[in-house]
């Protein structure tokens, strides 16, 4: 009878106590003026997101348009213990992410400091000075002279992929999975281009380089749990020693750049790539760039250069592959191009204004990333951030902030029609009606993606490659639409994306 008892008031204690952080936590909010979006205790508005239910693209966009707190500047949310501030008011926005720059240089994420150098030391994770003095030290790598060197490299990646497709499809049709092919494209594009090394990805699709790239990025549960622990319980991160990288891409990374490097040191040859400028970063500052803080920046453009460009060129294919006409106008900008020019040129590739509307809308609809966030760390001493005029709320400091991407360029009050796609809305004509702090595929600011060019590059060239001989079409296996995959926090499809490739006779 005294253990019942006992386990009886154990369980009114638990029920006390969760009740209590839940009014705690409604109360923080509305002692500030602040709507509220409250979930169950202790895991708040995230619960269907780490229960594998919804993608973070559909928890973001669910967030943003709740129905009572739509039109509400800020709204307070809880992941997990955590006390966060979802952004929606457009000036608020551009004064995080550019104005007021300096006191949310920081993103929350984070991982173990002792066994994971590679994924807290990237420029993506970096935090404070470090993140600036790693900034300033890449951002030679895409000044236009480099990437005109790297755009060279580019176009016989994409002959490859024209000798691959003839090879495989003759004058017929062949069905793919446009992320996989897509990802072996960019595979070769981003090991020659960061790493030096031909990996063949496109006709070896087995090959070490491409199986450790696509790992980055695969998402299975175990995986998916770390990924998402270090970007928004980085606390726990550290308790837990998780990686943001599994710890095979760890290795892969540092084995492959270790070696790479040590081979460019002996032979002196000059490629003006990353691995180049990171050699001279190490040279000049040894004290800094030492350890796996130089492996750090090589992984995280493998990272990003394959992930989020194949993702972009898959998405892109699927939307002109559902909007035959829209292919046809590309296309026939394609063949016009070619008429007047012998080869594909750095100089001339953005005269394509068809081609960047075609990428910059599949860009809005399918962001690499479905939300940006930032930590508060006011830079003048204070222990707050005031968001007057808009609201009364002051941010503290700790505090991270979310920017909601997708649902920002789906909202219809920016982007008519915004669940259509639709390029013309980034014509020439039409462009000044955007304004471009309401578009954010490649974030905004001074920590935006600083590869931005280069993806673009990526992307228009693999698109330029198939279009040209092919048409994209729909089969039995293609999705009538894209749905998130619940495993990622990056922008996947839950479904593969099968299409058909015909040669145009």
């Amino acid at each position: 009878m005294f253990v019942l008892s006992v386990i009886l008031a154990l369980l009114v204690l638990i029920v006390l106590g969760l009740w209590w952080w839940q009014r705690s936590a409604s109360a923080y909010w509305e002692k500030n003026g602040v709507s509220y979006i409250p979930g169950p205790p202790l895991i708040g508005a995230i619960k269907d997101t780490i229960l594998f239910r919804k993608s973070f693209g559909d928890l973001f966009l669910d967030l943003y348009n709740h129905p009572q707190f739509k039109d509400e500047p800020i709204t307070g949310v809880y992941f997990f213990y955590k006390a966060g501030l979802l952004i929606r008011h457009p000036d608020i926005i551009k004064n995080i992410l550019v104005k007021d720059f300096q006191n949310f240089v920081d993103r929350p994420i984070s991982s173990d400091p002792h066994v994971d150098g590679i994924g807290r030391d990237n420029m993506f994770s970096a935090k404070g000075t470090r993140w600036k003095t790693i900034r300033n030290k890449i951002s030679p790598v895409f000044t236009s002279g480099k990437l005109k060197n790297l755009f060279l490299l580019l176009v016989n990646v994409s002959k490859m992929l024209e000798k691959k497709l003839a090879l495989e499809i003759g004058e017929g049709s062949k069905e793919y999975e446009m992320k996989e092919l897509s990802g072996l494209y960019t595979t070769d594009t981003i090991s020659i281009s960061a790493f030096g090394v031909e990996a063949n990805s496109l006709f070896n699709p087995n090959a070490e380089f491409r199986i450790s790239a696509k790992r980055a990025t695969d998402f299975n549960w175990k995986r998916a749990t770390e990924f998402i622990t270090c970007f928004l319980f980085p606390e726990l991160a550290v308790l837990l020693k998780f990686t943001m990288y599994s710890r095979e891409t760890n290795k892969f990374c540092r084995n492959t750049f270790n070696y790479v490097m040590e081979e460019r040191e002996k032979s002196k040859v000059k490629r003006n790539d990353l691995i180049d400028i990171l050699i001279t970063m190490k040279n000049e500052d040894p004290d800094f760039f030492y350890g796996d803080t130089l492996v750090a920046q090589a992984a995280v453009f493998l990272v990003a250069g394959y992930e989020a460009s194949s993702s972009l060129t898959s998405f892109a294919l699927y939307e002109l592959c559902k909007h035959p006409d829209i292919q046809e106008k590309l296309r026939k900008e394609i063949m016009e191009y070619k008429e007047k020019n012998e080869t594909i040129l750095y100089e001339t590739i953005n005269e394509m204004e068809y081609m960047h509307m075609v990428v910059q809308e599949a860009l809005r609809l399918y962001p690499s990333l479905p939300f940006l966030d930032r930590l508060c760390i006011p830079a003048d001493g204070k222990e707050s951030y005031s968001l007057e005029p808009y609201h009364k709320f002051a941010i503290p400091k700790g505090m991270p902030v979310y920017i909601p991407v997708i649902p920002i360029h789906r909202d219809p009050k920016y982007f008519s029609n915004p669940d259509e796609f639709v390029p013309e809305r980034f014509s020439p004509e039409n462009r000044d009606s955007i304004d471009l702090f309401k578009f954010k595929g490649f974030g905004q600011g001074p920590r935006n993606c600083i590869g931005s060019r280069f993806a673009y590059f990526q992307v228009k060239l693999a698109l330029f490659t198939i279009l040209q001989n092919y048409k994209v079409e729909q089969c039995d296996r293609t999705p009538a639409k894209i749905e998130f995959d619940r495993k990622a926090l990056l922008t996947h499809s839950e479904t593969p994306l099968y299409m058909t490739l015909t040669k145009i006779k």
